[in-house]
């Protein structure tokens, strides 16, 4: 409360600028101050500059956003190829599609999971191997997949 007490002298004094004519406040402008033909062309300049850096950006963030929606309906579909295989369907098996900025630049799929044999791991790269060369030949496959005998046999006891 003793604040706003202080204070008085300093809203008065705001209060009554206030209440001046808008005429006994403002200046008169000088030569320096006007604005020159120059001074309005780098400004538009700045401007067009910045609109095109906002252009570009918005251009680039659609297109990764795309690639990476293509990668991840290839994603999907793979999981869903290792799902319909009854024999595959149980094991823990993923693929990872990475996608890369540029077009022309192979993405990868990477088949990471553990099985309990060599043949099932083989079907398992077989169904991915095909399914990607039906829709995207150029992808490079890794095979990161485990064979554990042992693990599967207690997992499954």
């Amino acid at each position: 409360m003793n604040r706003v007490i202080r204070n008085v002298p300093a809203i008065a004094y705001l209060l009554g600028l206030l209440a001046l004519p808008s005429g006994v406040i403002a200046q008169t402008p000088t030569a320096a101050d006007s604005p020159t033909p120059r001074g309005g062309i780098v400004a538009l300049g700045i401007i067009v500059a910045f609109l095109l850096v906002v252009g570009i950006s918005v251009k680039l963030y659609d297109i990764t956003r795309k690639r990476e929606e293509e990668g991840l309906a290839l994603q999907a579909r793979l999981s869903d190829t290792l799902l319909e295989d009854p024999t595959l369907a149980p094991l823990p098996l993923a693929a990872t599609v990475h996608v890369p900025f540029r077009r022309s630049w192979a993405p990868t799929v990477e088949v990471t999971g553990h099985v309990p044999t060599l043949e099932l791991r083989e079907a398992a790269m077989r169904t991915v191997l095909d399914n990607i060369a039906r829709t995207w030949p150029s992808a490079r496959v890794e095979d990161r997949i485990v064979v554990e005998p042992h693990r599967m046999r207690h997992a499954a006891a």
